[in-house]
């Protein structure tokens, strides 16, 4: 079927651990890879945080929107993850 849609939605874990090495993350990270290497790559990510805060909806976007680091707790490298 040509133009067909698909969406993934993926609940991101214990915030930025899976990134970090977390031994407790293997698992769900092989199987992110294993993800990874059956679906074409996306023409757009959204992602949704329930951390921020508005009195109404607001969006942030562009082509390489800066990343919100809406966590706190965690080593200090979780917080210079960059993602172009």
């Amino acid at each position: 079927m040509a133009n067909q849609r698909r969406a993934l939605f993926l609940s991101h874990g214990g915030g930025p651990l899976p990134l970090l090495g977390d031994k407790s993350h293997e698992e769900m990270v092989q199987c992110l890879k294993e993800i990874a290497a059956t679906i074409e790559k996306p023409s757009a990510i959204i992602i949704v945080s329930a951390h921020w805060e508005e009195s109404s909806p607001t969006i942030t976007s562009g082509a390489n929107p800066e990343l919100i680091y809406d966590y706190y707790g965690f080593p200090p490298e979780s917080y210079t993850i960059e993602y172009p």
